[in-house]
């Protein structure tokens, strides 16, 4: 369903966002036996939840077992907090081999909460803002938010840890993503605290977030909301939901003409939801799909690149001011449209 109209002036008030959680395909589970032991670390006799399992698996799977609700970047948190020992020695990787008769334990936020070591030899990221209580980078397209199961080295989690551990010997922690394709504004906390705050933000959509994309031609109003609900299917793709069906998630984005080429038009994008691939698929249905969208679009842009870009990112400081950090659109994007 969309809804539009033309208008000569811009009137619309944006305060709305949200980030969405989209699960992924999971190995079955170890065979496991789930027992409680005592941490003598803390100097009492406080138990920590352990899993031992029979047979050798994946840390990233056990951990799996011990939390079956918890998604997987929860649970990569654990490792890179600190908080999980295998047979006594802390975990550095989420595909790390557990033999079978180990131990591994979940250490509470307060024994285990302390930085890692941060990755040598990485680009150093720009920093769009940075205070002592968040940073706000610049991440450029074709580079991960943060590592998969295949524990790539090099993310823009990895290369703002190693700045944030440079410049001021604190921590960066990642709030939200980008997809790997999509540049712009990301946030990352100093804090666990501050991290916590601004996820909440997200959840109840007080953060506003706008992307600019370049899109093939052109759409027939100058403005509109689309709300086609989207459904991740078996085979961890997503679509848009038959309009009238209850399936999939809700969905939200409102766009408005921002400039016109000969062949391509940016489009200035507000979402107030945040599902996996949402505004390709929506400029998709409008029939002007982002340039470079190999999957939901029409090919390669000639800039080798998609076209989507977060520009802007609005949120509540944990000072109680309400900020702004803005990205200049990419050069590339202004080249596409200029085809």
């Amino acid at each position: 369903m969309r809804t539009g109209g033309r208008s000569s002036e811009r009137q619309w008030s944006w305060t709305q966002t949200a980030t969405g959680g989209y699960p992924r395909k999971r190995r079955p589970p170890p065979s496991t036996s789930s027992t409680m032991i005592t941490n003598q670390r803390s100097g009492g006799k406080v138990t920590d939840p352990s899993i031992t399992p029979d047979e050798e698996t994946l840390l990233i799977d056990a951990l799996s077992s011990m939390h079956p609700g918890a998604k997987r970047n929860s649970l990569r948190r654990m490792i890179t907090h600190g908080r999980v020992r295998v047979d006594g020695v802390r975990a550095e990787h989420p595909r790390q081999r557990v033999a079978a008769g180990s131990t591994v334990v979940v250490l509470s936020r307060e024994d285990g909460d302390r930085p890692a070591k941060p990755k040598p030899g990485l680009p150093e990221p720009r920093v769009l803002y940075s205070d002592s209580e968040v940073i706000v980078v610049d991440k450029p397209h074709g580079l991960l938010s943060v590592a998969t199961d295949r524990g790539e080295i090099d993310t823009m989690f990895d290369r703002a840890a190693k700045w944030a551990w440079d410049n001021g010997r604190s921590r960066a922690i990642l709030v939200h993503r980008l997809d790997r394709e999509t540049s712009g504004c990301l946030i990352l906390a100093r804090s666990p605290e501050t991290r916590d705050m601004l996820q909440e933000q997200f959840k109840r959509r007080s953060v506003e977030r706008i992307y600019h994309a370049v899109v093939h031609g052109r759409p027939e109003e100058e403005s509109g909301t689309e709300t086609a609900r989207i459904q991740e299917t078996k085979d961890m793709r997503v679509r848009l939901v038959v309009e009238g069906r209850r399936a999939g998630r809700e969905a939200i984005t409102h766009w408005e003409v921002d400039e016109e080429g000969v062949t391509h038009t940016l489009i200035r994008i507000k979402i107030d939801t945040g599902r996996r691939a949402q505004i390709r698929l929506h400029m998709a249905s409008l029939g002007c799909p982002v340039a470079g969208d190999t999957r939901h679009g029409w090919g390669k842009a000639s800039v080798n690149r998609l076209c989507l870009h977060a520009s802007a990112l609005s949120f509540d400081h944990p000072n109680g001011e309400r900020m702004t950090v803005q990205s200049d659109i990419p050069r590339a994007l202004r080249a596409e449209l200029k085809r």
